[in-house]
C-alpha cells in the first residue's frame, strides 16, 4: 500500500478548502483565568489511554478513583465532560483519529484493517507544516499481535516505535522501532510506553512536534503492578445504577487464551467476579494517571509546558455490567463516552465544558492550535475556541457514533439510536434527566417531536458518510493496475 503523498498538491488540497469550522465561544467555569502567551509554535501531545470510560476519573465526578493528575490536568485546562467517540472500537476509533474521516466513510468499522491508501493523515499533515511526527504504543491499524508495523502502514509518522496490538501488560512487552528492530522490556507495559515517550520527547525537545502516544492501559486483561492493585484490595466500588451482575471475563485473541477459560489464569482471578474486575480496573486506571504524571514532569523539566497543548482522551470505554454488557462497540453511554482533557498553553484554566465533541474532531482541532491548514476532507470541527474563548455558545451541535449495526445522535439532552441498514429508531433517552439510559422514550407519544427530529438528522448524516466512501486500499490497487495495463 502506496502511503505517499505529494507535497505540492497535498498544500494544495488543504488551502483549498474553506477555513476550519468553529463553534460559538465559551464561557468558563468560574475562577477560570487565561494563561500566558507564547511566542513559540505549539506543539501537540496527544495521548489516549484504551477501553478507558468517561467516567473513571476523579474530575467526572467520581470520588472512589484516584486520578490525581488527570484531575491536575484538567484544573490546568479545560474538562471536556460531554466526549464521545464515533466509532467504539480500537481501530475504527484509531481511523477515524488519524484521519479525521468517520468509519462509514474509510469503510473501516471493524479491528485491525489498515488505514486507507492515498488519504492523508493527521501526520502527513503536521509533516507538510515542518513539524516531526512521532508515534509510540499500540497501533492495531493493518494487522495484530505482538508485531512490528512496516513503514506503510504507520501512517505517514515519520518517528514511530510500538506495536500491532497485544494484550498482556506483564509478559513479552516488545515494541518495534522504525527500522522493525524488536526491544523487549522487563517492566510494566504502560511504564515502558510512558519511558519511550519521554525519551522521544527529550529527542524532540527544541523543534515543532507531534507526539502521539497510545496506551494499551485499562484494556483487558487487567493486569496492574503490585502496588496499584494493593490500593484498591479493600475498596468497596459502587457499580453504576443501570449495572446488572455478569461475568467479566473475556478471553484475549493476542496473545491466544487458554480454553476453556477456566484454564485461563485471568479467568481464575476475576471470572464471575464483577467486584474484583472494577477494582483492578481502577487500579489499572491509577497506574495510568502515574503515568500521566510523569510525562507532565518531563514536559516541565524540559521547558515544553509553556508551547505544548497536551490533550488526553480514549478510543472507547468500558460496560462493565451496564445493561448487562461488557466491553464495548455498543450505544450506550459508558462505551461511546469517553474521556476529554485539553491543557492549552494559551487558553483558559479550570474550565469545565459540557458543549458536545466527537473523536472526528480531534484532527482539526490539533491542526489549528498548530497554526497548520485545515484538511479539506475531515469530518470534524475545530473545537480549540472552546479551550480559549469567555462567551457563551450559541448554538447547538449534533454528535454521531457508528457501528456497522447502528448509529446514533445525540444533540442537546437527547440520543438517538437506531438499526443499521434499515434506520429504524430504536432507543431515544433524556440524558439529562436519565443519564444511565433506564427510561427509554422511543415509543413515548410526548416525544414523538423530538425523536422525529433526531431521525431526520441521524439519517442525513448517513446518507451523506455513507455516500463518501474513500476508495479502499484493495480497489485502489486494482484500479492502478488496470490503467498501466492500459
Amino acid at each position: 500500500m502506496n502511503r505517499s503523498v505529494d507535497r505540492r498538491n497535498f498544500l494544495r488540497d488543504l488551502t483549498a478548502g474553506t477555513a476550519a469550522l468553529t463553534w460559538p465561544s465559551i464561557g468558563t467555569a468560574f475562577g477560570a483565568t487565561q494563561s500566558g502567551k507564547s511566542d513559540k509554535p505549539l506543539n501537540v501531545l496527544f495521548l489516549f489511554a484504551d477501553q478507558m470510560h468517561a467516567f473513571a476519573m476523579g474530575c467526572m465526578g467520581n470520588p472512589e478513583i484516584r486520578t490525581p493528575n488527570l484531575d491536575r490536568l484538567a484544573a490546568e485546562g479545560t474538562l471536556l465532560r460531554n466526549t464521545y467517540s464515533c466509532a467504539p472500537v480500537c481501530t475504527p476509533f484509531r481511523a477515524a483519529l488519524l484521519t479525521g474521516l468517520y468509519g462509514s466513510q474509510t469503510g473501516i468499522l471493524t479491528n485491525a484493517m489498515p488505514l486507507p491508501a492515498g488519504e492523508p493523515t493527521i501526520a502527513d499533515c503536521f509533516n507538510a507544516g515542518g513539524y516531526r511526527t512521532s508515534y509510540i504504543g499500540k497501533w492495531h491499524l493493518g494487522g495484530a499481535g505482538n508485531k512490528a508495523v512496516p513503514p506503510q502502514l504507520r501512517g505517514g509518522f515519520q518517528e514511530f516505535i510500538g506495536y500491532q496490538c497485544y494484550n498482556d501488560f506483564i509478559n513479552n512487552v516488545c515494541f518495534y522501532d522504525e527500522e522493525g528492530r524488536e526491544h523487549v522490556f522487563h517492566k510494566h507495559r504502560t511504564d515502558v510506553t510512558t519511558d519511550l515517550a519521554i525519551s522521544r520527547l527529550e529527542r524532540l525537545a527544541g523543534k515543532p512536534f507531534l507526539l502521539m502516544v497510545s496506551y494499551q492501559n485499562p484494556h483487558y486483561p487487567l493486569q496492574p503492578s503490585p502496588e496499584f492493585e494493593a490500593m484498591y484490595r479493600d475498596t468497596k466500588i459502587t457499580r453504576r445504577p443501570n449495572c446488572r451482575d455478569i461475568d467479566p471475563y473475556t478471553p484475549t485473541a493476542s496473545p491466544p487464551a487458554p480454553t476453556p477459560p477456566e484454564k485461563d489464569p485471568i479467568f481464575q482471578k476475576y471470572g464471575n467476579n464483577l467486584d474484583l474486575y472494577l477494582r483492578l480496573y481502577y487500579a489499572m486506571v491509577t497506574q495510568l494517571d502515574a503515568n500521566i504524571g510523569r510525562l507532565m514532569a518531563a514536559l516541565d523539566r524540559l521547558g515544553l509546558r509553556d508551547n505544548t497543548v497536551v490533550i488526553f482522551t480514549s478510543d472507547h470505554g468500558d460496560m462493565q455490567g451496564s445493561h448487562g454488557a461488557k466491553n464495548k462497540s455498543l450505544p450506550w453511554e459508558e462505551s461511546t463516552r469517553i474521556p476529554g482533557i485539553v491543557r492549552d498553553p494559551l487558553g483558559v484554566r479550570g474550565q469545565v465544558c459540557d458543549r458536545l465533541i466527537s473523536s472526528v474532531d480531534f484532527l482539526p482541532t490539533c491542526l489549528a492550535y498548530a497554526g497548520l491548514p485545515p484538511k479539506r476532507t475531515a469530518a470534524g470541527l475545530d473545537f480549540s475556541p472552546l479551550t480559549r474563548s469567555r462567551q457563551l455558545p450559541v448554538a447547538d451541535r449534533p454528535i454521531f457514533s457508528e457501528m456497522n449495526n447502528w448509529c446514533m445522535v445525540r444533540q442537546g439532552r437527547y440520543k438517538l439510536v437506531c438499526e443499521r441498514p434499515s434506520l429504524a429508531p430504536k432507543n431515544l433517552f433524556d440524558l439529562e434527566a436519565d443519564p444511565y439510559e433506564m427510561n427509554d422514550l422511543v415509543a413515548d407519544a410526548a416525544h414523538a417531536a423530538t425523536r422525529d427530529k433526531l431521525h431526520e438528522t441521524l439519517r442525513a448524516w448517513n446518507s451523506r458518510v455513507t455516500a463518501r466512501n474513500v476508495t479502499r486500499p484493495e480497489k485502489k490497487d486494482k484500479a492502478r493496475k488496470k490503467k498501466q495495463v492500459a
